[in-house]
């Protein structure tokens, strides 16, 4: 988060961190400033953009969530676990159990038989990462960014092509591709951003965002 934006989090009246919450949509998350594998190159946001027709990148982490809403430190007694897809109790929430903050059968089959109203499940970790329409993003008045990402910072060509063709989502290919800017989009963006073409949605330097 940006050092504004963190401060407000911890001072202010923020409706999601009040306790006695359902635990339905208690995420606040950041409208995200991409810094891609160095400070010199960065995605225009769209408020950058307004005046042009690019539509502009933003990011939507990190993310704060209120500790009794988080599973292993929330009440389970208040909030009932929900049916996932691994073994029921880990994963993805199904849907309707939760999962896009649709509710109907974790309200029905769930929370009907307990003769309990309107609460919601503890999130899991990753849920608190990938669930992202469930809570609120937060920009600035003027449309700015509340947070940083910095994005393939690394050493090495060697250490991104690692990382291109082993992570979450790898790309099988990436070690065979004769330049690391035709792995993906976002290191086209870097490639190009060192040898000094930049278009209208990147930053031409650190000094211009």
């Amino acid at each position: 988060f940006s050092r504004d934006f963190l401060r407000a989090l911890q001072i202010c009246d923020v409706p999601q961190f009040r306790p006695g919450q359902s635990c339905r949509s208690p995420k606040v998350y950041a409208s995200t400033l991409i810094f891609e594998s160095s400070p010199e190159c960065a995605w225009k946001t769209k408020s950058a953009l307004r005046n042009t027709a690019g539509r502009g990148r933003a990011w939507f982490h990190p993310d704060a969530i209120l500790g009794e809403c988080a599973d292993q430190i929330g009440d389970t007694k208040l909030h009932p676990p929900t049916k996932r897809d691994r073994w029921e109790s880990h994963g993805t929430r199904l849907d309707y159990y939760g999962h896009d903050n649709e509710y109907t059968y974790y309200d029905s089959k769930v929370l009907a038989d307990l003769n309990i109203e309107g609460q919601g499940p503890l999130w899991l970790p990753h849920e608190m990462r990938v669930e992202s329409f469930m809570g609120q993003r937060v920009t600035k008045k003027d449309g700015s960014p509340t947070g940083y990402h910095f994005h393939n910072f690394f050493m090495s060509t060697e250490e991104i092509i690692f990382k291109y063709a082993t992570y979450g989502h790898a790309d099988k290919k990436a070690r065979k591709k004769k330049s690391i800017r035709y792995i993906h989009d976002d290191l086209m963006m870097a490639v190009m951003c060192t040898l000094g073409k930049h278009t209208e949605k990147t930053e031409s330097s650190f000094e211009s965002i």
